[in-house]
């Protein structure tokens, strides 16, 4: 017995040498059996999910498409989404995700976190309104400009604070000769500001979409287009994304501007696409409000970004935030240098 037990352990032993000399391609003398290379091991190839920080509004919406199309299994990515009240929130979340689909709020990214600008997608200049209670002094004063900038001293404005609404309020303040310690801010996310407004709370409020094509009970005093200006919904990439995932950041863009493509060209889609953003996200929009913000809010498509010079907008909106001291004068050059043309000369090759 003791030895048939030897004998066994010997075969056992020469038969594991004989394994462990055995190529890792295949078993030797052309067997039938199979073995997975770490190249060829799905597991150990597989990329990280792509991490989306996306806005519950209107200018996240064309990422609706991108999921109901599952665009990014044609380029063999998992994006993992992360909703987002507004874009200050994205911001404070800085770490958490590698691209943001976002708004005016994309300045202080560039400039505060070295993130990169990718994209701009949608224009977004209209719904971005300044409103009064009717009957006040506000509305009293509202067709002379110098008896209105009176009456706004003092007052208690309810506004989302470093986005696209305060942007365009501060415009509005410096067109009637008045700068931001001539108001009170009562900062809020979009969402507060609505409820706290129909509630009775402050004086003033910055209404913006999809709040603004609600009954707020409101009149609107001026907006950011009435008084000429403009704002593009963005698109950026962390420094880290930008540095170690290029390519992935490239096909996002081509994603993002396919989907915009096929919005522009589809009205009842770009519809559908943008309740159903709405919906999933818990805002209740009536069918005509959402195609009023579809008609007042294009997408921009890939013909317009062949020819886009992302410095321009963000250069010229990033001034304005250094001369009302939002941002540091020394950022300017910051936010210029973080406009990343190359990875949108790269992603309009796909057009």
């Amino acid at each position: 017995m003791k030895r048939l037990l030897s004998a066994v352990l010997v075969l056992s032993i020469a038969l594991l040498c004989l394994a462990g000399c055995t190529s890792p391609a295949g078993p030797a003398n052309g067997s039938s059996g199979s073995s997975i290379t770490p190249s060829e091991n799905p597991s150990a190839t597989k990329k990280e999910p792509l991490r989306v920080a996306v806005q519950s509004m209107y200018c996240s919406y064309p990422v609706g498409l991108i999921l109901a199309e599952d665009m990014a299994k044609d380029y063999g990515l998992e994006l993992e989404i992360s909703v987002f009240s507004s874009g200050a929130t994205i911001n404070e979340a800085m770490g958490d995700w590698d691209i943001a689909v976002t708004g005016g709020a994309f300045v202080y990214a560039l400039a505060n976190y070295d993130c990169k600008l990718i994209a701009h997608q949608i224009d977004g200049t209209a719904c971005n309104d300044f409103v009064c209670r009717p009957g006040t002094k506000y509305d009293a004063a509202k067709n002379d400009s110098k008896a209105l900038a009176e009456a706004i001293k003092g007052s208690r404005v309810l506004c989302n604070v470093g986005t696209t609404g305060h942007y365009a309020f501060m415009l509005w303040l410096e067109a009637l000769g008045l700068t931001s310690t001539d108001v009170n801010f009562m900062s809020m996310d979009f969402a507060t500001v609505y409820s706290s407004w129909t509630a009775g709370e402050g004086d003033l409020c910055v209404m913006v979409a999809p709040y603004a094509n609600y009954d707020h009970g409101g009149v609107i005093l001026n907006s950011l287009k009435g008084i000429g200006g403009n704002l593009y919904e963005s698109t950026v990439c962390t420094a880290d994304a930008y540095e170690n995932r290029y390519d992935d950041v490239v096909s996002f863009v081509e994603m993002l501007y396919k989907a915009c493509d096929k919005l522009a060209a589809d009205e009842d889609l770009a519809f559908k696409t943008a309740k159903a953003w709405y919906v999933d996200h818990g805002k209740e929009m009536g069918d005509d409000a959402v195609l009023a913000e579809y008609k007042a809010k294009p997408v921009f498509t890939s013909e317009y970004a062949k020819s886009l010079d992302l410095t321009r907008f963000a250069t010229s909106y990033a001034k304005y935030f250094v001369s009302q001291g939002l941002i540091e004068e020394d950022k300017l050059d910051t936010v210029t240098a973080n406009c990343a043309n190359d990875i949108l000369k790269d992603a309009m090759k796909a057009f």
